[in-house]
């Protein structure tokens, strides 16, 4: 009788474990390929907080990276707001982490492996809106 109790109490755990989902990762986290007036580009978001773009074959971003003769990383931060993300990418010299520039964005997850991306360039503020300087990403890893 005993045994019969521990071995309903084992199924019944199980099954209450296998029925709930984990997820490991927010779904942005990932390889994202994207095309922007004929030109194909990659965005990497890790795990533990790293992004890398990608570009003709050159990277920029990561852990380590050198930009003007300094060794830097490339960190991206994420704020969910009511329909969209906020995302940030700084740039940090490895040595000090001096913080040496920042890129605002912000996108939205058209399902699980699409993703639409805006960024402020060149200093200016975050963008507001999906209606200029977007790209339309999709997951390739």
């Amino acid at each position: 009788m005993k045994s019969l109790k521990t071995l309903s109490l084992l199924i019944l755990s199980l099954v209450l474990f296998c029925s709930f989902s984990l997820k490991d990762s927010p779904s942005y986290v990932g390889k994202w390929k994207g095309k922007d007036k004929g030109d194909i580009g990659y965005l990497t978001l890790t795990k533990d907080g790293y992004a890398l773009f990608e570009f003709n074959g050159q990277i920029m971003g990561g852990k380590s990276f050198t930009r003007d003769g300094t060794e830097a990383s490339m960190h991206y931060e994420v704020e969910k707001k009511e329909n969209y993300y906020h995302i940030d990418f700084i740039v940090k010299k490895v040595k000090d982490e001096e913080t040496l520039g920042t890129l605002q964005g912000i996108f939205k997850m058209n399902s699980e492996s699409q993703m639409v991306l805006a960024l402020g360039f060149d200093g200016s503020a975050r963008p507001t809106n999906f209606e200029t300087d977007q790209i339309t990403l999709n997951k390739i890893d």
